[in-house]
């Protein structure tokens, strides 16, 4: 079988120090719009695409599309798929960098949302492996990792058109490995990417200078998804965001967490560089109104409100200066640390400081509108 994947003549791959060993330059001035690949879904490794050999042991009732791909990795049968092999990412890079094979000691002090992502994570790898070592029981479970890995950070969003293909449960699971377009690394704001029913294209979404790194954007994610998918975290992402879930929820009598349930206003408070969101502000609320008047004013929908904004920002001062405490105990801790690499340790404490940058710009930003 043939494979045309169609890399117009602008790229070199480089070598280079960064997330991880391999990026994308261009050799040639580019023109907002220009192509810069475009990749047929006949070279796409989908779920479709394992060998029968693997699939049907296996069986794919209880296992993620993830998890059916790395099977096929882990037992080199890609090689009779693909016109080339995945992305070249060894396990140290893995060990390096994703917190799934951290010490525990530095797992445990992960912020609250990166947390939750980590639990989420180990329970699909415990599900997938159950699957894959029951059907071959001689496969390691290392191996299976860390190809489990190498397809989690490649992957493209990827639905069937085919009519006969039933598309996964879970919307998170669309997923296809994607020729040469896994080599791009991740911005803010990236090459246009789209997908058609004859394949990908990316093209350039500006003027991109010769020499010039290209990237796409993996999705509007803030850093402790990036870390726990991706194994990396951006100096400036304005996609960033921390939860104040930790700090806020203890603020509420049973009751009030039970109207806050029924009103779709539980948890879920988040803030950014620009903005509370609204579900802070209107939570807030409800410890300075009766019941009734609170359920009026989520009805109705007063985002303008102003007469208890006073008093949510001193509430929402206090604790956001409660987790200020907080973030400066788990950077001590951090920093007293010995165990797992120095890399870890660093991009853990790197973390904790955007936090608290973040606390401290809509501390100051709120004490200043008042």
């Amino acid at each position: 079988m043939v494979y045309v994947i169609s890399l117009f003549p602008c790229f070199f791959f480089a070598l280079f120090d960064y997330y991880y060993d391999v990026f994308i330059c261009l050799t040639l001035h580019q023109k907002t719009g220009d192509t810069l690949l475009t990749v047929p879904i006949s070279t796409f490794h989908t779920a479709q695409t394992v060998p029968k050999s693997i699939s049907k042991p296996i069986g794919t009732a209880n296992i993620t599309v993830q998890g059916l791909l790395a099977a096929e990795l882990a037992m080199n049968a890609s090689k009779i798929r693909t016109p080339r092999e995945v992305t070249p990412h060894t396990r140290k890079d893995f060990e390096d960098s994703m917190p799934v094979k951290w010490h525990p000691e530095l797992q445990r002090l992960l912020p609250p949302v990166s947390l939750s992502l980590l639990a989420a994570q180990k329970m699909k790898i415990y599900s997938d492996w159950i699957a894959v070592s029951s059907a071959f029981p001689t496969l390691s479970y290392e191996l299976y990792l860390y190809n489990w890995l190498r397809v989690g950070t490649r992957t493209f969003y990827y639905a069937s058109h085919k009519k006969k293909v039933r598309r996964p449960r879970d919307g998170d699971d669309c997923l296809a490995l994607v020729p040469l377009a896994d080599y791009f690394n991740h911005a803010d704001v990236g090459c246009e990417v789209t997908l058609s029913p004859s394949g990908y294209k990316v093209c350039a979404h500006r003027p991109i200078e010769k020499g010039e790194e290209v990237f796409v954007n993996y999705g509007s994610h803030g850093n402790d998804f990036l870390l726990l998918e991706y194994g990396f975290i951006l100096d400036e992402n304005k996609w960033d965001e921390i939860s104040l879930d930790e700090v806020m929820l203890p603020l509420f009598s049973e009751e009030q967490r039970h109207e806050l349930k029924a009103a779709g206003f539980l948890g879920n408070y988040a803030v950014d560089a620009e903005a509370v969101s609204y579900r802070v502000q209107l939570a807030l609320r409800l410890l300075c109104m009766t019941p009734g008047a609170w359920q009026r004013f989520v009805a109705s929908s007063l985002v303008d409100e102003n007469e208890h904004q006073e008093a949510v920002n001193v509430m929402l001062v206090k604790a956001l200066k409660t987790y200020l405490g907080k973030v400066q105990e788990r950077l001590k801790q951090v920093e007293g640390l010995c165990c797992g690499l120095s890399s870890q340790r660093d991009t853990l404490s790197r973390r904790w400081k955007q936090i608290r940058r973040l606390l401290t710009i809509t501390i100051g930003r709120i004490e200043n509108s008042t």
